[in-house]
C-alpha cells in the first residue's frame, strides 16, 4: 500500500513538474500588448573640467512594448513607437539598454552642438548653459482589439521658455496599424466634428471657475480658425480625446488643450464597423 502511495506521489510530482515546465518555455500568450517600464536619469556636463558652464539634464521613462500573441503585429508596434520615441538608429538596441544609448547620443550631441558656446562663456563665470530633456512613453488603453500609446516631450534648450507636447498612437490590435480619423468617422466628418470640438472647448471654458467666461471662441485668445480635428487623440472606454499642443490653437501661456469628445457627442459621424464601434455599443448602453 505504501509502495502504491509512493508511485501515486512520484506520478503527481512528475506532472507538476512538467506543467512548470510548460508555463516557463511555452507560456500561454497574451491577448493584450505587455509593456515594460524602463527609466533613467543622467547628467551631461557641456565641460567635465569646468561644471559651473553648464549640463543637460536628461530624465527618461519609457513604457516599452515588449510582447504580443502575434509577433508580426508586436514588431509592427514596436517599429513606430521606437521610431517615434528615438527615430530610426535605434531601431536595432534591446530594451535593457535602449535608454542607456540613447542618453549617449543625447549627451554627445549636446557637447558637439555648444562646444563653441562653452568656450565663450568660459570666460564669463556669470554664465551657464543648462538644457532639460524630459521623455515619457505611456500605455493607456490596452484591450484585446486597441492598444493606444501616449508621448510626452519636454525640451528646454534656453530660449524664451520650454516646449512640452503629448503625441499619442492608437492602434488596431487586429492588423497592428495605427487607428487614423478616418478610420473612425464617415466621409465628410470634418466640419461637423469641428463644431462639437468648439462647442465642447466652449462649454469646459465655461464650466472652469477659473477661467473667464466666453461667449464664442471668436475674438477670444484661441485661434477660432485653427480648432479642428487634428488627429492627434487617444481612445479611452467613453471618449475620444483630441489633443491640441501649446501654440496649436492658442498663445504659449495657455498651455495644452484637451477636449474630451464622449460617445453620445458624435457616434453618429462614424462609420459601421469602425475599429472602436465595440467601445461605442457598450458606453452608449451604460448611459
Amino acid at each position: 500500500m505504501k509502495k502504491r502511495n509512493s508511485f501515486v506521489i512520484a506520478g503527481i510530482i512528475l506532472i507538476l513538474a512538467a506543467a512548470i515546465l510548460l508555463f516557463v518555455f511555452f507560456p500561454t500568450s497574451s491577448k493584450t500588448v505587455q509593456t515594460e517600464n524602463f527609466s533613467l536619469t543622467d547628467k551631461v556636463y557641456l565641460s567635465e573640467q569646468d561644471t559651473t558652464l553648464g549640463a543637460l539634464n536628461i530624465d527618461l521613462n519609457i513604457d516599452l512594448p515588449i510582447s504580443y500573441r502575434d509577433n508580426n503585429i508586436l514588431d509592427k508596434i514596436k517599429t513606430i513607437i521606437r521610431t517615434e520615441l528615438f527615430g530610426d538608429v535605434f531601431m536595432s538596441f534591446p530594451e535593457d539598454s535602449l535608454l542607456n544609448y540613447y542618453a549617449i547620443e543625447l549627451g554627445r550631441e549636446y557637447i558637439d552642438n555648444n562646444a563653441d558656446f562653452a568656450k565663450k562663456i568660459s570666460d564669463d563665470s556669470s554664465l551657464a548653459f543648462n538644457n532639460s530633456i524630459v521623455l515619457e512613453g505611456f500605455a493607456l488603453l490596452n484591450d484585446e482589439n486597441i492598444f493606444s500609446y501616449g508621448i510626452s516631450r519636454f525640451v528646454d534648450f534656453g530660449g524664451a521658455h520650454p516646449i512640452k507636447t503629448r503625441l499619442f498612437y492608437n492602434f488596431n490590435l487586429k492588423d497592428g496599424k495605427v487607428i487614423f480619423e478616418d478610420d473612425i468617422f464617415t466621409a465628410g466628418y470634418q466640419t461637423e466634428l469641428t463644431e462639437i470640438i468648439k462647442n465642447k472647448l466652449l462649454e469646459d471654458n465655461n464650466q472652469n471657475e477659473e477661467t473667464p467666461h466666453l461667449e464664442s471662441l471668436d475674438n477670444s485668445v484661441y485661434f477660432s480658425d485653427e480648432i479642428k480635428p487634428n488627429g492627434n487623440f487617444y481612445i479611452n472606454d467613453e471618449s475620444i480625446c483630441f489633443v491640441f499642443n501649446p501654440y496649436e490653437i492658442a498663445p504659449y501661456y495657455i498651455g495644452e488643450t484637451e477636449v474630451v469628445l464622449p460617445y453620445k457627442l458624435i457616434h453618429h459621424l462614424m462609420k459601421p464597423d469602425n475599429p472602436l464601434e465595440y467601445l461605442v455599443t457598450a458606453a452608449l448602453n451604460n448611459n
